[in-house]
């Protein structure tokens, strides 16, 4: 049986949905709540978004994850649990010596829970889904382009990434709306793609669940800060593509809604932290000459690990029973907090982790100030670094993420406050009509008015 002819297959035999409801889930990665709750301050043109705040329910702001970085945040999205239940503890897979060459989390048989996909299609749903994080294999998604690069977006990647995706999909749409561009890093373009693709997916698998990631905004501001603009430029050209995958989807299905969310925030950072420089001055970390994966420090051996996330860093301990090493670690992480220079705004000990639902791997927690970040070059221990980062604690205010939701049965103007992003996905899950007991909080209360 050709790719093809699987593809027309699917097509053919789609389930119909007895509910009229249908749900769009759009992830603007990095989208602030301000960019659209305070959009005139900063000038922003962004109709679309503005209607659906206007004409639905809102969050004031979406507390994340530790750490508030893209993959474990886009898990807790469609799990409803924290990264200590679900298993995606960062953005990059755990491989202190470089030997996975920068793998990340890209395989959904990770996720050590049920997801939002295998929920829906459980009860009945067709599911569609394009670049979100941790994809790759995703059981219940009929229609699936995952987010996935092996040789940094090559274009061997792309013929990989066909044979990842939904046998004979990307090729199909392919013959309509041109080749698939597969590099988040690749900003406006790269968006533009998906959203084509995706556009594709809703008008021909009509599913009931579709969820897309859109990666443009994080990109621009890790170059240039949250509200340059750049940035302000890029949203208002990812709100072009919202307005066409909501003409999409009112033409899949009539009373379909709409749901705008994001990973994290961001933050203006004006320095950098290196940790690893730090630790194998200190004995923990041996490093080699040279640099190692696209220029990042040759570690040879360690002790104690510290795994960088922009806006902090997760210390591991080679031997998790080394006392010794672990009070070696914590006098070097209150010598470096001492000193305002090197902007560590706190170091989380275990029981803080736990309590934030962070990685239970880690001994410590380096939080950074919002205006540094962490990285782990051999370079001097503080270096001046322009841009913007995310990843710091969940209890940064310019972390919290986004909530915006439009449709039938959605109260008009609701404001719903502050609210957990564990919330997310038992509330997608109740809005559609099927049960999702895995997750850790009741569905929010979508009715009503302000």
């Amino acid at each position: 049986m050709t790719r093809r002819l699987v593809l027309i297959l699917l097509l053919m035999v789609a389930p119909s949905w007895a509910a009229e409801r249908a749900l769009l889930l759009i992830s603007i990665d990095g989208l602030r709540p301000d960019y659209v709750l305070q959009a005139d301050a900063h000038g922003l043109k962004i109709p679309h978004l503005r209607a659906i705040l206007r004409d639905g329910a809102h969050a004031s702001g979406v507390r994340a994850v530790l750490p508030t970085v893209t993959y474990p945040d886009h898990t807790t999205i469609v799990t409803g649990v924290w990264p200590v239940k679900h298993g995606i503890y960062s953005n990059q897979t755990f491989d202190p010596l470089g030997k996975n060459f920068e793998g990340w989390y890209w395989y959904s048989e990770d996720i050590q829970v049920p997801t939002l996909w295998e929920a829906a299609a459980k009860a009945g749903l067709t599911v569609g889904s394009v670049s979100w994080p941790v994809s790759v294999g995703a059981k219940g998604i009929r229609y699936n382009i995952p987010e996935y690069w092996r040789a940094y977006r090559t274009a061997d990647d792309l013929k990989l990434l066909r044979m990842l995706s939904t046998p004979g999909l990307v090729a199909e749409i392919a013959k309509e709306e041109g080749p698939y561009n597969m590099d988040i890093d690749d900003a406006i373009p790269g968006d533009l793609a998906r959203t084509r693709y995706a556009d594709w997916i809703l008008r021909h698998g009509k599913p009931q669940l579709m969820t897309v990631h859109l990666a443009a905004l994080d990109h621009l501001q890790h170059l240039t800060g949250p509200f340059s603009p750049e940035s302000n430029s890029t949203l208002e050209q990812i709100d072009e593509m919202l307005g066409r995958l909501q003409e999409a989807a009112r033409t899949a299905h009539p009373d379909y809604a709409v749901c705008i969310v994001s990973d994290h925030g961001f933050s203006r950072i004006d320095h950098s932290l290196s940790l690893i420089r730090a630790f194998a001055d200190d004995g923990l970390v041996t490093l080699g000459t040279g640099s190692g994966f696209r220029g990042a420090a040759l570690v040879l051996d360690w002790k104690a690990f510290p795994e960088a996330d922009g806006g902090s860093a997760a210390i591991l301990l080679k031997d998790p029973k080394d006392e010794a090493t672990r009070a070696k670690v914590e006098q070097l992480l209150r010598r470096l907090a001492a000193d305002p220079a090197n902007g560590i705004a706190r170091i989380l000990d275990r029981t803080t982790i736990a309590a934030m639902g962070g990685n239970p791997n880690a001994a410590f927690w380096v939080d950074m100030q919002a205006n540094f970040s962490v990285v782990n070059s051999a370079a001097a221990l503080v270096t001046a670094n322009k841009g913007g980062a995310h990843g710091y604690s969940p209890t940064h205010p310019e972390m919290l993420a986004s909530f915006f939701m439009a449709g039938p049965g959605v109260g008009k103007g609701l404001a719903l406050g502050e609210i957990d992003m564990r919330s997310v996905a038992p509330t997608m899950a109740a809005y559609l009509g099927f049960p999702f007991p895995s997750a850790d909080l009741k569905p929010l209360a979508l009715t009503g008015a302000k």
